[in-house]
């Protein structure tokens, strides 16, 4: 009998400690009416934000793209290396410096209807709710990679009361990606180089992109976009196709990988090397998520896998 007993109070037990985990709620869009839209956040915050914003703030350049594209505009962006990362409508927009500096001072300067932040920056989240002591509608937007495109143009886009579809976008790199995936499978490694050298798991946009052309990434899955790199495993495993990812300093980021890769011996008995099939990735593509070019980003990552292959245009 105590035995018995004994038993049910661990199955209890496992019950309570399980039960907030099953009943997790998801992120995104909890309702709406006419005028607002509530969203919930990756950390289960529901933040209630009102549609055709007069006046947005975006704190993230990649959002940038996926706003304008359905169908919004903006009155403040961050710096960005390079414009041609941006619509070409956000090109002339007051910048308020980088992701990593940006200030609730700052933005009260252009007095928001409504304020995009990235989920994934600490910095993002603690300004969030700095915002809304200040009563100003803002959102932690997850944008890591392709996967989540869909789901946050539908956002913008019932937020902006707009008639803009995804599926001009979506529907080319599908088919793209099924043409590609009917071809033998190149292996890859995808590596960033900026503060620091970093390996590029399927989370990270440009490798993520190459999993759903069919490539098979050399780096095994993980809960992060990127991890540590790993010189001897590169050359164990010995990747068909290397693609470098690099910030806005590409000159830089040359001289890195010069020194890092180039000046060792053995970098010249990997299979991609002797191919010469490392390729230098144009970061407004693949360091920044574009957008509405998505299919033109695809279709460069296609050539680069499978050379000799046509692709329907």
């Amino acid at each position: 009998m105590k035995r018995y007993a004994g038993f049910r109070l661990a199955a209890i037990l496992l019950l309570l400690i399980s039960a907030p985990f099953c009943g997790a709620a998801e992120p995104g869009i909890v309702s709406e009416d006419e005028s607002s839209l509530t969203f919930r956040q990756n950390d289960g915050t529901e933040v209630i934000l009102p549609k055709r914003p007069g006046s947005t703030v975006i704190c993230y350049s990649s959002l940038v793209q996926v706003w304008y594209a359905a169908g919004g505009t903006a009155v403040a962006i961050p710096a960005v290396p390079t414009r041609d990362t941006l619509p070409e409508a956000a090109r002339g927009l007051p910048q308020l410096g980088t992701h990593n500096t940006m200030s609730a001072e700052k933005i009260m300067m252009h007095r928001p209807d409504l304020v995009l932040l990235n989920d994934k920056l600490p910095g993002h989240r603690q300004l969030r709710r700095t915002l809304a002591e200040l009563n100003i509608p803002a959102a932690c937007i997850d944008y890591r990679n392709y996967r989540d495109f869909r789901e946050i143009f539908e956002l913008f886009r019932r937020l902006n009361g707009s008639g803009a579809s995804a599926d001009a976008i979506t529907g080319k790199v599908d088919a793209l990606c099924a043409q590609a995936r009917r071809l033998p499978s190149p292996a890859f490694a995808s590596i960033y180089i900026g503060v620091g050298i970093r390996a590029e798991t399927d989370r990270a946009n440009a490798a993520c992109m190459a999993a759903l052309l069919g490539g098979r990434n050399i780096v095994p899955p993980g809960r992060s976009s990127r991890g540590p790199f790993s010189y001897e495993q590169l050359l164990l495993r010995d990747p068909d196709v290397i693609f470098l990812v690099t910030t806005g300093n590409v000159t830089g980021a040359r001289e890195v990988f010069r020194k890092e890769f180039e000046a060792r011996p053995e970098w010249k008995s990997l299979r991609a090397v002797k191919n010469n099939r490392v390729h230098f990735l144009p970061p407004d593509l693949f360091l920044y998520l574009p957008g509405s070019r998505f299919p033109e980003a695809f279709r460069h990552l296609a050539k680069l896998l499978y050379p000799d292959q046509e692709f329907i245009e």
